[in-house]
């Protein structure tokens, strides 16, 4: 009985390492009800110097889920001239030092006298990936809601699966935009 909720235990927390946590703010003053056309506020993405950054397939990526996610609530994509709002989107990544639990053991002595429970624990550098998505009034450009997604990034993913990773992170962050 043990062995298996340590099992779970392990299984809960490696799959927590994969999930996009999110977090979200906006003006509360701002009628979002109001909000019905939009635009990019970047016809290109602005450079930063970092090639995982500065990525025609990681734009177009990002550009395709957050239309997609927009459309899906009934916002038209127009001109900047008569948009209601403008969005933007940053990427960022942040090295991180994180440690896991990756074995465990138990065992018990003669007789069943004695038990030890054991685990090996490592210690690793990562990367942690940041999406951003602002929206922004247009009049103004002020930010009246942002929305970031953070992740822990692999550089070894193959395409679909990158692709797979932001359809799931701008779905998750755009989820409650417009808010009620």
């Amino acid at each position: 009985m043990k062995r298996i909720f340590m099992l779970s235990a392990v299984l809960v927390l490696l799959s927590g390492c994969s999930s996009i946590s999110v977090r979200r703010d906006y003006d509360r003053t701002t009628d979002f009800s109001q909000l019905k056309t939009y635009a990019w506020e970047h016809a290109e993405q602005p450079e930063t110097g970092d090639p995982r950054i500065d990525n025609d397939l990681m734009d177009e990526r990002v550009r395709a889920a957050v239309n997609r996610e927009l459309a899906a609530k009934g916002l038209v994509a127009g001109s900047k001239s008569d948009a209601d709002f403008l969005v933007a989107y940053f990427i960022t990544y942040k090295q991180r030092i994180g440690g896991s639990s990756v074995s465990f053991g138990i065992g018990t002595g003669s007789y069943g006298r004695y038990g030890s429970v054991g685990y090996n624990t490592s210690i690793s550098d990562y990367d942690e990936g940041h999406l951003t998505i602002d929206i922004m009034d247009s009049a103004t450009t002020n930010t009246i809601w942002r929305g970031v997604g953070v992740r822990t990034t692999y550089e070894t993913a193959k395409p679909d699966k990158i692709t797979k990773i932001v359809n799931q992170a701008v779905s998750k962050i755009l989820k409650k935009f417009p808010p009620k």
